[in-house]
């Protein structure tokens, strides 16, 4: 099995336009506010799995 194709130490960014998107976005920013890291990591698996199924990213 192979790893990522993509830099998992850096966030990933929302699709301009995409609701979801923006969502996962809203989301870790809340969290990173609260210094919520779980919640960070969650948001940021979540927008990648959705960029792949939807942005074919």
């Amino acid at each position: 099995m192979t790893g990522p194709t993509y830099d998992v130490s850096r966030s990933p960014l929302p699709v301009d336009g995409c609701e979801a998107c923006r969502e996962f976005a809203a989301r870790r920013h809340a969290a990173r506010a609260v210094f919520d890291h779980s919640a960070v990591s969650d948001a940021n698996v979540r927008m990648r799995a959705h960029l792949r199924q939807e942005h074919g990213g």
